[in-house]
Parts: C-alpha cells; sequence; structure tokens
C-alpha cells in the first residue's frame, strides 16, 4: 500500500497540535543554555560555579527517568506531560526574575535547574510514547522524521538569535521566553487527545521489575542500547570534548570548529530529509548501520585534516545520527506494547544519560596520559567495532518495520 506523504501527515490535528508544541519548546530550550551560561557568569565568573548548575541540572535525570517510566505507564500521560512542562515554566520564570531583581545567586540558579531537569527526565517517558497514540504504526518513521526536521531546524538558528538577545538586553528576557516556551507547550499538550492509564494498577515495584524483565528478554533492545552507550560515549568524548582542544592547539581555532559544528547540524536536517523518503524494511540495520558515520570525525581529527574534510565528516555525521535517531524511535513505537513503552523508553534513554559522564571522564583522563590523538583514533575503532559486532545479530536482521496498519505487535 502506498504510505501518506508528510502533507497527509499534517492533516492530522492532533500531529499538527505535537509538531507546534514540539516547536516553540525547542525554541526556548535552545536557547537557554546560552542565556542561563551567562547569568552565571555575569554574577560568578568562576568555570566550577557553571559547573554546578549544569551538574545540578543533569543529576536528577538518571534516577527520574525510571520513575517517569513507570508513571508513563501508570497514570494519564498527558496530564504528566502538561504538568512536566508547567514546572520548568515556573522555575525559567523565576530564575528570569531573580536576574532582573539582582537577587540570583549559584545556588538558587542551581537548585531551579535541577528542579527543571527533573521534570524533563519524568515527562521524556511519556514523550516519547504519543505518537502511536494517533498515528498508525505505517506511518510513524514519516511522523518522527516530520517532528524532527523542523526541531532540528530551530536547533540551528535558535542558540544564534538567543545569543543576541543576551548581547542586547541580557539574558533574562531569553530565560522569559523559555519560560513562556514551556508555559505555552503545556497548553498545547493539555490539548492532544491522549488515552488514560493502560498499565496494570499494582504496585510501583512490580512494574518496575516487570518493565525490567521486558527488556532483558527483547536482545535488539538491550544490545543496542548497550552498544549504544559505548558508541555515544566516545562520540560525546571524542567529537564534544576532544574536538575543540584540538581545534584550539590547531589552525582549526574557533571559527573553523564553529563551521564543523554547523555542518553536524545541517546533517541532521539532511538526515530528516532522508528519513521522510526513506523506508528500510530491516529498520533495525538501517538504525545500527547509521551510526558508522560517527566515527569519521574523530578519524578526521586524529589524522589533522582540513576543514573542508572535517566539515564534511561532521555532516555525513548528523545525517547518520538523524537516520538512527528516527529509525529507533520508529522500532520502539512499532514493536513494543504501548502499556510497556513507557518503562522500557526509559530503560533505554539511561543508557544514553550514562553515556555523557563516562565519554567525559574516561576520554578526559586518557586524552591527558597519551595525548587527544591517540585517543581519537581509538575511539574511532571501537566506535566502529561495537557496531559492526551488533550489525552480525541475526535477531536484528529478522526485525521488520511494520508493513500494515493494525498489525500486531510484537
Amino acid at each position: 500500500m502506498d504510505l501518506p506523504t508528510p502533507p497527509a501527515l499534517l492533516r492530522n490535528k492532533q500531529f499538527r497540535m505535537l509538531l507546534l508544541a514540539s516547536l516553540v519548546s525547542a525554541s526556548g530550550s535552545a536557547m537557554a543554555p546560552v542565556a542561563l551560561a551567562f547569568t552565571v557568569l555575569g554574577f560568578d565568573a568562576r568555570p566550577g560555579s557553571l559547573a554546578i548548575v549544569l551538574a545540578g541540572s543533569a543529576a536528577p535525570k538518571l534516577v527520574l527517568l525510571l520513575v517517569g517510566g513507570v508513571a508513563a505507564d501508570r497514570f494519564s500521560r498527558r496530564r504528566l506531560i502538561v504538568i512536566c512542562n508547567a514546572v520548568p515554566a515556573l522555575t525559567q520564570a523565576t530564575v528570569a526574575l531573580l536576574v532582573l531583581w539582582g537577587a540570583a545567586s549559584t545556588a538558587r540558579v542551581a537548585v531551579f535547574a535541577a528542579v527543571a531537569g527533573g521534570a524533563s527526565a519524568l515527562a521524556s517517558p511519556a514523550m516519547n510514547s504519543l505518537l502511536p497514540q494517533f498515528v498508525e504504526a505505517p506511518r510513524l518513521q514519516e511522523a518522527n522524521a516530520l517532528l524532527r526536521l523542523p526541531t532540528n531546524l530551530v536547533r540551528i538558528l535558535a542558540p544564534a538569535i538567543g545569543g543576541v538577545l543576551v548581547a542586547l538586553v541580557g539574558p533574562q528576557l531569553t530565560l522569559a521566553w523559555d519560560a513562556a516556551s514551556f508555559a505555552i507547550a503545556a497548553l498545547l499538550y493539555s490539548r492532544l487527545s491522549i488515552a488514560g492509564p493502560v498499565g496494570a494498577r499494582g504496585s510501583v515495584l512490580r512494574d518496575f521489575r516487570t518493565g525490567w524483565a521486558e527488556f532483558r528478554g527483547r536482545f535488539w533492545l538491550w544490545s543496542y542500547t548497550l552498544s549504544g552507550t559505548f558508541v555515544v560515549a566516545f562520540w560525546l568524548g571524542g567529537y564534544g570534548l576532544l574536538g575543540p582542544v584540538v581545534a584550539h592547539d590547531t589552525d582549526l581555532g574557533a571559527a573553523g570548529w564553529g563551521t564543523v559544528q554547523g555542518s553536524f547540524a545541517v546533517g541532521l536536517v539532511l538526515g530528516g530529509v532522508v528519513s521522510l523518503r526513506w523506508r528500510p524494511s530491516r529498520i533495525m540495520i538501517a538504525c545500527v548501520a547509521a551510526n558508522l558515520p560517527l566515527a569519521l570525525p574523530l578519524l578526521a581529527l586524529a589524522a589533522g585534516a582540513p576543514l573542508p574534510v572535517l566539515a564534511v565528516s561532521a555532516a555525513l555525521a548528523g545525517v547518520g545520527v538523524d537516520i538512527s535517531i528516527v529509525c529507533w524511535n520508529t522500532v520502539m513505537q512499532q514493536q513494543l506494547p504501548d502499556e510497556l513503552l513507557g518503562r522500557l523508553g526509559s530503560f533505554t534513554s539511561i543508557g544514553e544519560q550514562l553515556a555523557v559522564p563516562l565519554g567525559y571522564l574516561l576520554v578526559g583522563a586518557a586524552a591527558a596520559s597519551w595525548g587527544a590523538a591517540p585517543v581519537l583514533w581509538g575511539g574511532a575503532v571501537a566506535m566502529t567495532l561495537a557496531t559492526v559486532v551488533l550489525l552480525g545479530a541475526p535477531s536484528l536482521w529478522a526485525l521488520r518495520r511494520v508493513p500494515v496498519a493494525g498489525a500486531v505487535r510484537a
């Protein structure tokens, strides 16, 4: 059967509302890091103070992701999402007022950042469970790609706009827009027709154990989560941490590294365009294989490649990242039962969260001992091996995209 084109998806009122909410929220969230950084540096220029605020935002996620997974399968997902957007609206508005009144401090900003980060973690599993409720299974890949495409464009433009606003009028206005964007998103999410609780009403511990047993019982799910944790860790450590270091120590410089990052963002957009039309039957193989280009920027950095080569490698990595994310979201939404989607999604997200400190700490320590280039070479090889080994798993080749609406999920 012929699948509907993206314009057909846009005729779906619920999908349009979700897309608008995502765009509004992304515009504020993409500007906020610039404003938050300059807010803290404005009253305390020590790097450690900014680190405290950033750590405060990330710290609650490991625990609250799991809580959010259970909550998404027990309670109203719409109510959970609305509340978890209203909370950061209040926290960001409070921080904006503190800055305006000259009453901001590292401790106060860190507390509000932690509350906002916790709310985001709680909402994440419920957010990832939305699309199957009003988009049919064969349309999910197009829907996921269409959701990511404009939000990726927003993430390219919004940080620059936020930087200009911070420079012209100070960070409080940007923080105020971030607060407003959460409030508008909460209002839009409240209008979605989302089904009520779908999970069992037993104990929370039993729900958690059931989810963990289901996670362990699906090889494709836990193996990709495990492999992805190492791939993302080496990627963050190599590209995110050592990339700027190499740029600083060579002729590439800050301007050149900005070009590389811009190329990666362009690649994300191109990956979204590809995902709108390319519908791989063996969707997990496409998901895993799309991670192979992530090694390219690390190899280019290690080899001291010129800027054009490095920019192209970053763009190819961006294409692969977006294709992989779209395929992963789609296969989870198509293959997992709705009553387990929140919990299983939270387990997979934990791997991504663990990769952040793992990558920065291990790669940073290794580079301090052996230098950046050997670690970049080793990281690229390790990422490639982790991906190639997973491509040899027969169960991943056996998993196919849902071909028709109403197909029974595995």
